[in-house]
């Protein structure tokens, strides 16, 4: 189980057959299509107004799709809307509802002409709202706000900006116009802010009138009316109920073809595919008879193929092994429990040409440095059955089966070291049993009824870091050596194997040396009782790593000056850096115990009170809230960290990345898994 011999594949068939060859390549998805040169042999397809058709024609189907959802959403269990399901159809199916494509693609301009019915009748609606807010206050005037007078008498219509009687405008007008009968007002309607008056006058004095308007802020409307305002205002109410008609019979198209959700689905898929394609042919090269292929496949997959193909069509098929130089796609073959930290490599970065496969060596690792730092078995084990459950009722694939293999695993060890460590939900066996049963110790009852001792601190198997944190310390420690003992004894298989034996040699067994030599004095300042014999051993041991260190770093280098400071500058970075490194794993300690501490809390604030029935409703509550909070900020602080652990600590010891993920021409569908016949 590791990285696919990837093979190259080169296929020659009739220009007749290159769409059906191109389909069987796309739904048996083992090919990764590579681009072929122009020269003066060959000719390159055009596919680019295919491409823009399907594209045109995907953008309706996803803008459909997303209109279903905002006034039809589709109905989806718990387990569904986490993680979306696929339907399965067989070739035959897919076929036969191909030929509707065409078909469903009207349901999709149906929708999106409603929605676009909708969305332009709202923003009119809006538009009409704000008129008729504008009108409302000169509704009580029964003349055209844009009427100025008679032959004799002047109007003048609008607003002043504060809140103004027929008597208080009088005063406001007397210094301008004195006591004379000079005009009439009429206060139309006001409000706090605002006076919507009507003022007329005799011709002789308009000017005087107008200014004296003027001097207390009059203001003409800005968008007058050529009739009465409740003329226009009845007009733009019947717009908006024009308009809501039209939205009404806009939704109902939507509303009535959301019963083709199913097809448009299919449709989305379809096309999807169809852009998939003709992206692909855009690779292949052409002549007037035929045309030619080229890709990388895995060597189990390339006989499969061939014998498909020449069984089918006259096709010529070439596998050969790529050269050197060329940039060669990474497929990594694995169990599923070595396979489920796939996706945590490829974050990091799939295998470079010179790499192994780091999954085999990662998974085990992970699992168990996860469920240290987690470290509570009520948490693993509602992982393992959240995760047990999603794998048994749903169709999972890919990456997202990865990913949920990953947190099953992750949670059996959880629920291992949180068992060991007496961590269930925090203490809360033993919170329950002295609160409301009155056990001081529970573990003890739990001994001395089963007459022998199961728990050793508590209810835990093992120890519990609460109560001994320097403890889990030293085993973080220890641990954490071991981690990096098997990325130094990966980079020694890796160099051996690329028969580079000397480098194996001289760059990890010096090193091991050293470090396992050192770790004795180093348990004793940890308050490990360490023999006095294995310290000396120790010493001997570390001594022999640095002496080799300093003679081995430096060999590349021509002159003897050049080696031993080399060799020194090789010691020094050997020896910090591992120190570095092991350190590193206190965060084991760190987050075990924050995740053990939090779920203590929780559980004693849910029973603070006396009453025994008020500790009780208390709790429930509390419990819940608490420990789901508590889990999920732990597991996201776990999974960084453990990421992290993985990324600096081990990858640095052996691990180059730089390599390009397989990515073969496939069905990438959302909606259907297509199965063969």
């Amino acid at each position: 189980m590791a990285k696919q011999n990837i093979k190259k594949i080169e296929i020659l068939a009739s220009i007749n057959d290159v769409k059906e060859i191109v389909d069987l390549v796309q739904r048996k998805g083992i090919i990764e299509l590579s681009d072929i040169p122009d020269d003066n042999l060959v000719d390159k397809l055009s596919t680019s107004q295919s491409f823009g058709f399907y594209e045109k024609y995907l953008n309706e189907v996803k803008n459909a799709l997303k209109t279903l959802d905002k006034y039809c959403p589709k109905s989806k269990g718990l387990l569904e809307s986490i993680i979306p399901q696929k339907d399965n159809i067989s070739l035959a199916e897919y076929l036969k509802n191909a030929d509707k494509a065409n078909a469903y693609l009207g349901y999709c301009y149906d929708i999106n002409a409603a929605e676009k019915q909708i969305e332009e009748s709202a923003t009119s609606i809006a538009r009409c709202e704000l008129v008729l807010e504008n009108i409302e206050p000169w509704l009580d005037l029964d003349i055209p706000m844009k009427y100025s007078g008679s032959k004799t008498t002047s109007v003048f219509i609008g607003t002043l900006p504060e809140n103004y009687s027929s008597e208080t405008l009088k005063t406001a007008l007397l210094p301008y116009l004195g006591d004379e009968d000079r005009y009439e007002c009429e206060i139309i309607s006001s409000s706090g802010k605002q006076t919507y008056v009507f003022v007329i006058c005799h011709n002789e004095c308009k000017q005087l009138v107008y200014d004296a308007l003027r001097a207390i802020g009059f203001a003409y409307p800005s968008d007058p009316t050529k009739h009465p305002p409740r003329v226009r205002y009845e007009r733009y109410n019947k717009q908006i109920s024009d308009l809501k008609d039209k939205s009404d019979k806009a939704l109902e198209t939507i509303k009535d073809c959301a019963k083709y959700r199913r097809d448009i689905e299919f449709a989305y898929d379809y096309f999807s595919l169809y852009k998939e394609k003709y992206s692909a042919i855009s690779k292949l090269a052409v002549t007037e008879n035929i045309f030619i292929l080229n890709g990388y496949i895995t060597e189990e997959n390339a006989k499969r193929i061939s014998d498909e193909l020449e069984k089918k069509y006259t096709v010529a098929i070439n596998i050969t092994d790529p050269d050197e130089n060329e940039d060669v796609p990474v497929e990594l073959k694995n169990n599923s429990f070595n396979g489920a930290v796939e996706g945590i490599t490829n974050m990091y970065s799939p295998p470079g040409k010179n790499d192994i496969d780091p999954n085999p060596v990662m998974a085990f690792f992970y699992y168990a440095l996860f469920g240290i730092m987690l470290s509570d078995a009520g948490y693993g084990l509602l992982m393992v059955i959240g995760t047990a459950i999603a794998k048994s009722k749903m169709k999972l694939e890919g990456a997202m089966k990865k990913t949920v293999d990953m947190y099953f695993y992750c949670g059996i060890a959880t629920v291992f070291w949180g068992a060991l460590f007496g961590s269930w939900f925090g203490d809360i066996f033993e919170v329950v049993a002295k609160n409301f049963f009155g056990v001081a110790d529970l573990g003890a009852k739990i001994n001395d009824t089963l007459g022998f001792t199961l728990f050793r601190s508590g209810i835990a198997l093992w120890f519990q870091p609460v109560q001994d944190p320097m403890r889990l310390m030293r085993y973080s420690f220890l641990f954490g050596i071991i981690h990096l003992f098997a990325g130094l004894f990966a980079s020694f298989y890796k160099m051996w194997k690329a028969n580079n034996k000397i480098g194996a040699i001289c760059d990890v067994i010096p090193v091991f040396l050293l470090i396992t030599g050192i770790c004795p004095v180093g348990a004793g300042i940890l308050s490990v009782n360490v023999p006095s014999q294995l310290k000396n051993a120790g010493l001997i041991m570390a001594a022999a790593g640095a002496v080799l260190i300093v003679l081995t770093a430096g060999r590349d280098s021509k002159n003897i000056v050049g080696k031993l400071g080399l060799g020194l500058y090789g010691l020094y970075n050997t020896a910090s850096g591992w120190m570095s490194d092991i350190l590193s794993y206190s965060r084991l300690l760190a987050l075990g115990l924050c995740t053990g501490v939090i779920a203590s809390v929780v559980n004693t604030m849910g029973t603070i009170p006396q009453n025994t029935v008020a500790k009780a409703c208390l709790l429930v509550p509390v419990f819940i809230f608490g420990h789901v909070v508590n889990m999920a900020i732990n597991l996201i602080g776990t999974y960084v960290h453990t990421n992290r652990l993985q990324y600096v600590e081990f990858f640095s010891k052996f691990y180059e990345g730089g390599g390009r993920s397989f990515t073969p021409l496939k069905t990438n569908t959302k909606y259907f898994n297509i199965k063969e016949d």
